[in-house]
């Protein structure tokens, strides 16, 4: 069985080595209760050359992208598959940063963009050109896909291992307590459909989420699609996000899930 390098960093205050975010903690506590051989790290550079194939490294995306580089593997699954484009409830379309902001009609348009290359920035709506700061960088035409706005209600992250729906969590309530998010529901008869349709997709992840959420006139819509070993936790089970983050990287590596049992 591999070892699971997790990324630490010193906390000044309680005078100890921490996990460096929270995602990153709640993935090593899971591993921990599965068995895992622990190994604590601060830079990338520093564990690089020991990482095998075996292995799990919790990073960063970028981060995880250079171990999986170092053995040929580039990960990707599409924000929206063509199985599930019916549930999207809206156009979406291709464009450059660099056109939206020199075109007023598109920045003052309210559509949401979000940059094609995995998490170059925060996606977001474009309602005028100041919302258009950190969207990218100087020199750097960022390739993004654009669509239009929906009426968001409430979101949840839909958690999928091995084609089973592990756990639905609300994401929006995390940042803003107290929002009307908590009066709205999502469809569970679509929210079924949507995963009828997962399963018929021939190139679907191991393990990944499946970003739903409910708009103003009622209607339960697919966000997106995330990547398992680059997604945040959100609440979900430690041992539940360890399996899932396994899950992934067994698949990617062509290698035995050894956490896949019950």
């Amino acid at each position: 069985m591999g070892k699971v390098y997790v990324k630490t960093k010193y906390d000044n205050g309680m005078k100890m080595e921490i996990p460096h975010n929270i995602n990153i903690a709640n993935a090593m506590y899971g591993f921990r209760e599965l068995g895992a051989e622990i190994i604590p790290y601060h830079t990338i550079n520093e564990i690089y050359d020991s990482v095998t194939l075996d292995d799990i490294v919790l990073d960063y995306i970028d981060q995880c992208n250079e171990i999986f580089a170092k053995f040929g593997v580039y990960p990707y699954i599409p924000d929206y598959p063509e199985h599930l484009k019916t549930f999207l409830g809206r156009k979406i379309w291709k464009d450059t940063i660099n056109s939206i902001s020199s075109e007023e009609a598109k920045w003052s348009a309210g559509y949401f963009v979000k940059p094609i290359k995995d998490k170059a920035f925060t996606g977001k709506i474009i309602r005028s050109i100041s919302d258009l700061v950190g969207c990218g960088k100087c020199g750097e035409n960022y390739d993004v896909l654009v669509s239009e706005p929906l009426d968001i209600k409430a979101e949840w992250r839909c958690f999928i291992t091995y084609d089973k729906l592990i756990d639905v969590k609300s994401y929006g309530q995390l940042l803003d307590v107290g929002r009307e998010s908590f009066y709205f529901s999502y469809d569970p008869e679509v929210l079924k459909q949507m995963l009828k349709a997962f399963l018929q997709w021939d190139k679907r992840p191991a393990s990944c989420s499946m970003d739903i959420c409910v708009t103003g006139e009622g209607k339960t819509l697919l966000v997106e699609f995330n990547d398992a070993y680059a997604l945040g936790c959100y609440g979900l089970s430690p041992i539940f996000y360890a399996k899932l983050i396994s899950a992934r990287w067994s698949e990617l590596l062509k290698r035995k899930d050894e956490y896949n049992f019950y």
